[in-house]
């Protein structure tokens, strides 16, 4: 095992104390995969040495976030205004009634600029500076 673990190691330097133990653990759960997968029929059939067992992991993990990326919407906002377009319908938000401001104890991030604030929309529930934000918040885009 730790000769297949050196033989094929990810050399990724980095600062941080926990990453050497962290790639280790990974190198140890491909080879064990490559070991069970070695003690299966399929092996005979589909040889695959220990690089291909990694190669065929880095794949299925990167055709995964490529197909993750296709279902985001084109021309969707991205960030805190995509969430509160589903939380906060535009009719409720942009309908120009009863948005009143009020002051809150606790600081909360602003919804449209994410910087905190101790205002929020009492309509909306949601924070948002009074000057610029509550304005651009509630107007239809």
């Amino acid at each position: 095992m730790d000769q297949n673990i050196a033989k094929y190691r990810v050399s990724i330097r980095s600062k941080k104390w926990w990453w050497a133990i962290f790639s280790f653990c990974l190198d140890l759960c491909v080879q064990q995969t490559w070991h069970m997968y070695r003690a299966t029929p399929a092996s005979e059939y589909i040889p695959m040495d220990l690089v291909a067992v990694q190669r065929a992991i880095a794949d299925i993990y990167l055709k995964r976030s490529h197909a993750a990326a296709r279902l985001e919407l084109p021309n969707h906002p991205v960030g805190r205004v995509a969430k509160l377009d589903r939380r906060i319908p535009p009719a409720i938000r942009c309908d120009g009634l009863d948005h009143l401001v009020e002051h809150i104890s606790k600081q909360r991030r602003c919804a449209q600029c994410g910087k905190k604030v101790k205002q929020i929309c009492l309509k909306c529930n949601v924070p948002l500076h009074r000057k610029y934000c509550f304005v651009a918040f509630h107007t239809p885009v």
